[in-house]
């Protein structure tokens, strides 16, 4: 049988791969045969702002045939770990980090006929010859509002809010700054602030104009991260008045209409929209790390600001599926369907969901609609097949398959359109007649 495609993975994530950037360092200079390192803690930790790292390190007084081995510690050179042998002395050495956080690194020299791994190999807790904190992630910084408090016209308060997300920041990350129209210098409001989201500030009384205010967010990888608010006039905030409630409940003086239209929804406004996309652009965050209870948190209070929000709430939905979830994952992309009847994401999520619930009719359909709005997605015309021939009628199986391999002969070659097209012919011939694996054959030409 075709394999299992319920436990692909849904329309979920987007491709948030970056380069590697090559950060140097040195590591000092390497003299004779040593074992582990220095006795005493080094005097700071570097910061790599970047996956791989280049090693430099210099030989004095060696053998033409001395080895230099790396040994790198992630939990406070309690245990250590062999990176390997390092040949070209000439050359920098390329450390490709697992992860973020604390690395601590030592170089040990041997002789080249020295086979004993365990004779090179730091001892416990000693110190290394460098400790270095790689991280390749910078901070999300957005801004919240900034709004005058109340009767800002005589204390002259400003509530400032933001929020700020980072696996690696330190007890003090933020600093505060502001600029007026009359003065484009910078002044510092508050610097080494908590990441509480929140400040209050005192605004001077000679400040007058425009203002932009600017956030700056650091981690212990080095990251410095900056987001500007503004321009603010400060007039108007000086002339604003509190806004004034509407009673809870108004009195009718005519009875509704039994069969009445429900009224429309009312409009987002523009703030909602901009806290709706704040709150999205965080949620992508903790998705791309895996985090997807806060994700999904994030993505619901997006959608409580902007409820027409479809990238967070087919995100939700993709959320639900790969918990295993699959009827939560249903409702949310029949939620983002009834709003955009051909949204790719929505029904292919749609469809993988149902087939993991063995709802072949259902995914049917979504794929049917799907290739409906676009007739040229391979991966449909291969899901289809899968989903047809799992509803026992095997000849229209073999149909759709053909049409995966052809429409990929068609558009452009690249190998996730291989791997689709070696899929389909994987099915044609187990399944497939002699005759259709030629036809189909000859189709790819």
């Amino acid at each position: 049988m075709p394999d299992n495609r319920s436990r692909r993975q849904p329309p979920l994530f987007r491709d948030n791969s970056r380069m590697s950037i090559i950060v140097l360092f040195a590591l000092g200079v390497i003299g004779a045969p040593a074992v582990g390192g220095s006795d005493n803690p080094p005097a700071s930790v570097l910061a790599v702002r970047a996956r791989q790292a280049e090693l430099h390190y210099r030989l004095t007084d060696a053998a033409a045939d001395t080895q230099v081995e790396l040994w790198y510690t992630r939990d406070r050179a309690a245990t250590w770990q062999r990176w390997g042998v390092h040949a070209r002395h000439d050359q920098p050495l390329i450390f490709d980090a697992p992860g973020e956080g604390l690395y601590g690194f030592t170089l040990v020299t041997r002789d080249g006929d020295d086979a004993r791994e365990a004779a090179s190999a730091p001892r416990p807790y000693s110190q290394p010859q460098r400790w270095v904190f790689i991280d390749f992630t910078p901070p999300l910084v957005q801004w919240d509002r900034i709004e005058p408090a109340d009767a800002f016209a005589s204390q002259r308060t400003a509530c400032l809010r933001w929020a700020a997300h980072d696996s690696h920041l330190p007890s003090r990350p933020i600093t505060l700054s502001y600029h007026s129209s009359l003065d484009q210098s910078w002044h510092v409001i508050e610097d080494e602030l908590p990441n509480t989201g929140r400040y209050d500030w005192h605004v001077p009384a000679d400040l007058v104009g425009q203002i932009t205010v600017k956030i700056a967010v650091h981690d212990l990888g080095g990251h410095v991260v900056e987001r500007s608010y503004g321009p603010i006039a400060l007039d108007d905030w000086m002339t604003a008045t509190p806004m004034q409630q509407a009673p809870a409940t108004q009195p009718t003086t005519e009875p509704a209409a039994a069969n009445a239209p429900e009224p429309a929804p009312a409009a987002v406004s523009r703030a909602d929209r901009q806290r709706a996309e704040q709150l999205y652009q965080q949620g992508s965050w903790h998705l791309v790390k895996g985090q997807y209870a806060v994700a999904a948190e994030r993505f619901r209070e997006a959608l409580e600001a902007d409820p027409d929000m479809l990238s967070a709430l087919s995100d939700l939905a993709g959320i639900h599926y790969v918990q295993k979830d699959y009827a939560g994952a249903i409702e949310h992309y029949q939620r983002v369907l009834e709003r955009n009847q051909q949204h790719p994401a929505a029904l292919r999520g749609a469809a993988l969901a149902y087939v993991a619930q063995r709802k072949y009719a259902q995914s049917r359909d979504m794929l049917q609609r799907l290739l409906a709005a676009d007739n040229k997605d391979a991966e449909a015309w291969l899901d289809l097949g899968d989903v047809l021939f799992m509803m026992g009628d095997q000849t229209a199986a073999v149909s759709h398959w053909r049409q995966a391999v052809a429409v990929n002969a068609a558009g452009p070659s690249d190998p996730a359109a291989r791997e689709i097209s070696n899929k389909a012919r994987r099915r044609l011939q187990l399944y497939g007649s002699t005759a259709a694996v030629r036809t189909a054959d000859a189709s790819g030409k």
